[in-house]
């Protein structure tokens, strides 16, 4: 009897501390155009991987915006609180850079961020504040 009870509280205690695996939710982003940059608009793919309430995201950066990868990667980290999303990151490379924040809601399997991207470049005049939203589903 005392055998059983102690096998049943070491199934509790594992069960009460393992830990859900790590979900992925995959979508696109879209922003406007960068002036002074000869960009155009961005459509590409974003990922969010949430481990609990810790969230990573990662998106590659293409030349320009176009469909030819540039090596960078935008990449970054947040929260999930409830079902508001917070995630703050960023991207450079030689001739430019820029941080990103974006928020949301997650809503059932979807979710939609808004936020923006401030980038600096040789070629800009000042930073330029570039308006994003991201849509996203697991």
């Amino acid at each position: 009897m005392f055998r059983t009870m102690l096998c049943a509280l070491g199934l509790l205690f594992v069960w009460g501390t393992a830990r859900a695996e790590p979900e992925t939710w995959r979508g696109q982003i879209h922003c406007i155009v960068v002036p002074g940059l000869q960009t155009i608009p961005l459509v590409g793919t974003f990922v969010v991987v949430a481990n609990g309430a810790s969230l990573t995201y990662s998106r590659p950066v293409h030349v320009a915006d176009s469909a030819s990868p540039s090596g960078v990667t935008e990449t970054g980290s947040g929260s999930l609180v409830g079902t508001e999303i917070k995630i703050q990151g960023g991207a450079a490379d030689k001739d430019y850079s820029y941080t990103a924040s974006y928020a949301g809601r997650m809503e059932g399997n979807a979710a939609s961020l808004t936020g923006e991207q401030v980038w600096t470049a040789r070629k800009l005049a000042q930073p330029f504040h570039r308006s994003c939203s991201i849509a996203l589903t697991r």
